[in-house]
């Protein structure tokens, strides 16, 4: 038996029954005359309702991730502000902050991606800049920019506002329009697609004005629609999702930025990789999973074969609640509402040609997630691998396999997870998965371009040649 997880929103899926309306992510709206459309007051309260319902109907354990008194008092003020008719893009700025209260990285509204697409697509264009946020809630550039021929923003520059809001305010609001089991998580997911919540929930779009800190001074910066921001010092890898390379004579790195890829490309990615490895003679090897936000757990599971050193499984139990759209034909898999649950029994044999016999480490980060955080837990039960970062912001055991809906009258999309997937040791303990070394993100860090993940691993795996 497989499963799958969706992150990113881009994941593959497993087909229950006859229809996949529920499992496509990103259809094209029926009526594009929906985008321009005022929908009336009455209407857009029953969609409010229906986003409330949808959740109740297909999560698994809501009790358990939501305050549901919460909800229904969130679900009525919500409501009451919806005086007068509105387009889907000014109803999702009321109808989105409901997500937060679920409080669970797969449970979401997505934003009106119908609309975003239009007007960058029209040359608009969202914010440039790749940012970083501590969990103090500092924002910083991840990279340095260029502009004009001339480096303008230095990596490590501290972001104080954009069009006059601070950003702790900004953050505070951006994350309620998305998922994750706590607001830290959820500002990571927000800062990780800056561009579209700075639209979808303030309308920024085009031309930014800047205040940041660098060294103790600040500045305005003035990002116009015109402009041509580029990060300095851009590798040929720096915009891959995955990719090898030997960093000193046996040591290895290799970045997996997501799990949502086509299966087969993957496992060719895999073998020509290890392949490589093995020629190569890395002794230690470096994963990098720190911007994995999940995606197909088949190319976790392939992963994980090659740097398991013992049979293993990826997760130890699994529940799903049954609804209209996953019952399978007449109801073979049960009848809405039922929670099905089983032991997971599908133990895994390591890969044996060209299988990674050294030290392996991996890094992780607060938005490892999904599909990511089920590779972390499975390296770290089995001790297959030693985990530097930070703790993932979502939970060791993850919700998976969501189903998504439309609201009936914006089409505004849902997406509502449907499972629950214990880690392999069946340790039912709360929080996410802690590495065994932590490190932090930092300004000073940032500034002198110093990657303090890879650092820490360098240093135990020379500290353990000493040994």
């Amino acid at each position: 038996m497989k499963f799958k997880i969706f992150s990113g929103l881009l994941a593959s899926v497993f087909l229950y029954g006859c229809s996949s309306s529920h499992l496509d992510i990103f259809p094209e709206l029926e009526d594009p005359k929906l985008i321009q459309a005022k929908i009336e007051p009455a209407k857009l309260r029953e969609d409010i309702d229906a986003y409330y319902f949808g959740a109740l109907e297909r999560h698994p354990n809501l009790e358990k991730y939501a305050n549901n008194d919460e909800l229904v008092k969130k679900v009525a003020e919500l409501k009451a502000k919806v005086d007068k008719p509105m387009t889907r893009a000014e109803f999702y700025k009321i109808v989105g902050q409901l997500t937060h209260k679920f409080n669970d990285g797969h449970s979401m509204l997505l934003w009106p991606y119908q609309e975003f697409n239009q007007i960058t697509q029209s040359a608009s264009k969202p914010f440039p800049f790749a940012i970083a946020i501590n969990s103090e809630r500092e924002v910083f550039f991840k990279k340095s920019y260029n502009h004009q021929g001339k480096e303008a923003i230095p990596s490590g520059t501290k972001l104080i506002a954009i069009n006059g809001i601070p950003v702790n305010e900004l953050f505070n609001t951006m994350q309620q329009y998305t998922g994750g089991e706590s607001s830290y998580l959820r500002n990571q997911f927000a800062a990780g697609r800056i561009g579209i919540y700075l639209w979808a929930v303030y309308g920024f779009i085009g031309d930014f004005n800047l205040v940041v800190e660098s060294k103790g001074e600040t500045s305005n910066v003035e990002v116009r629609n015109s402009d041509n921001w580029e990060p300095v010092n851009a590798d040929d890898t720096s915009k891959q999702d995955f990719y090898y390379k030997k960093l000193e004579s046996d040591i290895g790195y290799l970045y997996v930025g997501s799990f949502d890829v086509d299966p087969d490309w993957f496992e060719e990615f895999a073998d020509n990789t290890f392949a490589q490895i093995q020629k190569d003679g890395i002794a230690a090897l470096i994963v990098d999973v720190r911007d994995n936000t999940g995606g197909n757990t088949d190319t976790a599971t392939y992963l994980s074969r090659y740097l398991a050193n013992d049979k293993f499984r990826m997760i130890s139990s699994i529940k799903e609640k049954i609804n209209a759209d996953n019952s399978g034909i007449f109801n073979y898999r049960g009848d809405p509402g039922d929670i099905v649950e089983e032991q997971w029994d599908d133990w895994l044999e390591p890969i044996s040609d060209n299988s990674f016999s050294g030290e392996a480490y991996v890094l992780i980060s607060p938005i490892t997630y999904s599909s990511g955080i089920v590779f972390a837990s499975t390296m770290k039960d089995h001790k297959f691998a030693t985990l530097i970062g930070q703790e993932t912001g979502g939970n060791a055991n993850q919700t998976a396999q969501g189903n998504l809906f439309n609201l009936p009258h914006s089409k505004l999309r849902a997406y509502i997870t449907t499972r629950m997937l214990v880690r392999p040791s069946g340790s039912l303990a709360p929080g996410g998965v802690k590495p065994h070394y932590v490190t932090e993100i930092n300004e000073t860090s940032l500034l002198n371009d110093n990657d303090p993940e890879v650092n820490k691993a360098i240093e135990l795996i020379k500290q353990n040649i000493k040994e």
